[in-house]
C-alpha cells in the first residue's frame, strides 16, 4: 500500500487532487481510498487530504501520519507547516516551486521533486491570476515521480470528473509529467521548524465579532504577495482605500508601502490600482 498526503490551502484543489488520484488508480485496476480533513477551513487556509492506493481491500480509515508521498501545492507552507513529520525513509517531497530539486530541506533519506505547477497552471488559464488551481499539474508530476497511476488513467479520470476546463486540465497534467525534476536521497542540513503559532486573540459577543488586523496578523493565508512597483506609483491612493486588511501604509514621500505581516494575499490592492502598478508575485519555498 502507499499512502499519499496533500498539504494546500482552501482553493487551490487539494481535496479533489486526493479525489482525482484516486480514480486514476481505479482506472488502473488498483483499490483506492481518497478523504479528506476539514476544520473550519476558509479560501487561503491550510488543508489536508489523504489518498492510500493498494492492490488488496483497505480496511485502515485513519488520517495518515506516515506517509510515503508528500505533495504541497503551496510553498509557503513548507515554513510554516511540519509538511514532512512523519514521511517513511525512501519516500517522496514532491512541491509546487519554480526551484531546483536539489534546494528543499527535507529528512537526508527522503527523495525531493518539484515542479512550477502555479506556471503550467496560469499558462493553461486554470483558476485565476490570483488563486492558480495547481492540483492537474502536480498530479501529473507525482504520476511521473512515483509511477503509482499511469499518465492516461489520470487523464481518463479529469474527463470524468474535472466539469470545467478538462481538456486544459489534461494538458496540464501532461506538462506536470514532462517537467518535474526529482533528486534522490542525500546528506542535507535538517529542517528547520516552524515557529508555533500564536494563540488566537478572543473575538468580542455580539451580532458582528471583528478585530483589527493589528491584534490579527493572516500573512500565513498568502499565497501571492503584493509588489508595489513605484516608479508607475500616482499616489492616487486607491490600494489603501480598498484594502480590507489596512494593511496599506506611506512613506514620507506619500508613496504606498505594504505590511506584509496583515496582508492575506487577497489581490484587490493590484485588481484595484489604476495605473496597474502592483504586482501579485507568487510564495517561494
Amino acid at each position: 500500500m502507499i499512502e499519499i498526503r496533500f498539504h494546500g490551502r482552501g482553493g487551490q484543489g487539494a481535496v479533489v487532487a486526493s479525489e482525482l488520484l484516486a480514480q486514476a488508480a481505479f482506472r488502473d485496476g488498483r483499490v483506492p481510498q481518497s478523504f479528506p480533513f476539514f476544520g473550519v477551513e476558509r479560501r487561503g487556509a491550510p488543508v489536508t487530504a489523504y489518498t492510500r492506493i493498494d492492490d488488496r481491500p483497505i480496511p485502515v480509515r485513519t488520517s495518515i501520519t506516515t506517509p510515503d508521498v508528500v505533495v504541497v501545492l503551496d510553498p509557503g507552507l513548507l515554513k510554516t507547516t511540519r509538511v514532512t513529520e512523519g514521511i517513511r525513509p525512501g519516500g517522496l517531497l514532491l512541491v509546487n516551486t519554480p526551484r531546483p530539486a536539489e534546494s528543499l530541506v527535507a529528512p537526508a533519506e527522503v527523495r525531493r521533486g518539484t515542479v512550477d505547477a502555479t506556471r503550467i497552471a496560469l499558462a493553461h488559464g486554470l483558476g485565476t491570476p490570483m488563486l492558480p488551481i495547481v492540483n492537474t499539474a502536480l498530479l501529473g508530476a507525482l504520476a511521473r515521480a512515483t509511477g503509482v497511476v499511469s499518465l492516461e488513467a489520470l487523464g481518463r479520470a479529469i474527463d470524468e470528473f474535472v466539469p470545467r476546463s478538462p481538456e486544459e486540465n489534461r494538458l496540464a497534467a501532461r506538462e506536470g509529467y514532462t517537467t518535474v525534476r526529482t533528486v534522490e536521497t542525500g546528506a542535507l542540513p535538517a529542517p528547520v521548524a516552524p515557529r508555533p503559532p500564536t494563540a488566537p486573540i478572543p473575538l468580542p459577543e455580539g451580532p458582528i465579532a471583528s478585530v483589527s488586523s493589528e491584534s490579527t496578523p493572516t500573512a500565513a493565508w498568502r499565497t501571492f504577495t503584493p509588489v508595489i512597483h513605484l516608479e508607475r506609483c500616482t499616489k492616487c491612493n486607491f490600494c489603501w482605500k480598498f484594502c480590507p486588511d489596512d494593511a496599506i501604509v506611506f512613506d514620507a514621500k506619500g508613496y504606498p508601502a505594504i505590511r506584509l505581516e496583515f496582508c492575506k494575499g487577497c489581490g484587490i490592492c493590484a485588481a484595484e490600482c489604476p495605473p496597474k502598478t502592483i504586482e501579485m508575485v507568487a510564495a517561494e519555498a
